[in-house]
């Protein structure tokens, strides 16, 4: 019997296949899996095998089937399994300075909310724009994608960014055992991470010592833990502000009652010279401020 244009014997064959095993094949493979096979499909691809055949090189090296139209639709670039997030999952993030300084941002002056439409954004909103541009930066490469510019809105800079994936590893309060991994990957990433905490929360008083507020205490002894591989001693945590406490912003000139119970960690004089040679803070203020005092005690 003769058969129309556009007509496969494989194509038909595949699909008999499937109708066959449907309701074997039914379950969805996990995502980091899909992208796996993804990438692997794109390379069988080019080499020019048949969907048939790719499938079966699929299966044999997954222990996963994927349909044949999925795989046509991913050859053809019409989908894929990374559905618009850069990072598909926690498992395919990958540890760097970069993101270590990001986390340590969002644990103190940057957050992370979800839209009603569901989207989740990263942001940073900060009066000092060489901070904001650092994590713009750093976060874009996080993402894999262009330069984060960031604008300006009542005085203060903001940078931003969508991810579900980091969302979810950042979202409030964060789970100090998921990001151990990321922060304490290298040395320079422990130095990244306690940098961008030190940048969000931290100051250096005229007196010549750093405090480090934050409403976690959880987070403040574990930034302590960390401050010791660098030679950098800390006391505290310490209570700074009781919920409830009056707070002036001097930046609007209106008062705020503080909705959290905070802490704060002291570094004293003695370990300014550690904390300047392996953290530093990227906010040239803060950094001036702590250059100043070490080149009067002579150790600059």
């Amino acid at each position: 019997m003769a058969q129309g244009p556009g007509f496969c014997p494989e194509g038909e064959e595949v699909k008999k296949m499937e109708n066959i095993t449907e309701t074997k094949r039914r379950k969805i493979p996990p995502r980091e899996l899909r992208i796996k096979a993804y990438k692997d499909v794109l390379k069988l691809g080019k080499r020019g095998l048949s969907c048939s055949e790719i499938r079966e090189e699929i299966h044999r090296k997954h222990g996963v089937w994927i349909g044949a139209e999925t795989i046509r639709r991913w050859l053809r670039g019409e989908s894929s399994p990374y559905n618009g997030r850069r990072i598909p999952s926690l498992e395919l993030l990958k540890p760097s300075e970069d993101l270590a300084n990001v986390i340590g941002v969002v644990l103190g002056d940057g957050y992370t909310y979800e839209e009603k439409s569901g989207r989740c954004v990263i942001r940073l909103r900060a009066k000092d724009k060489e901070f904001v541009e650092d994590f713009g930066r750093r976060l874009a490469n996080v993402l894999g994608r262009e330069p984060i510019r960031p604008r300006k809105d009542a005085g203060l800079y903001i940078a931003e960014a969508k991810s579900k994936t980091l969302h979810e590893l950042l979202k409030k309060p964060v789970d100090l055992k998921r990001i151990k991994k990321y922060v304490e990957h290298c040395p320079k990433c422990a130095a990244a991470f306690l940098r961008g905490l030190f940048d969000s929360e931290g100051c250096v008083s005229k007196e010549g010592y750093i405090k480090l507020i934050n409403s976690n205490y959880e987070v403040l002894v574990y930034a302590q833990r960390l401050l010791r591989k660098f030679g950098i001693e800390s006391t505290g945590p310490w209570p700074h502000k009781q919920k409830g406490t009056t707070m002036h912003d001097p930046r609007t000139r209106k008062q705020y009652k503080t909705n959290e119970d905070c802490y704060y960690l002291y570094i004293g004089v003695e370990s300014l010279l550690n904390f300047y040679l392996y953290i530093g803070f990227t906010i040239r203020r803060k950094q001036k401020r702590l250059e100043e005092y070490l080149s009067m005690a002579g150790k600059l």
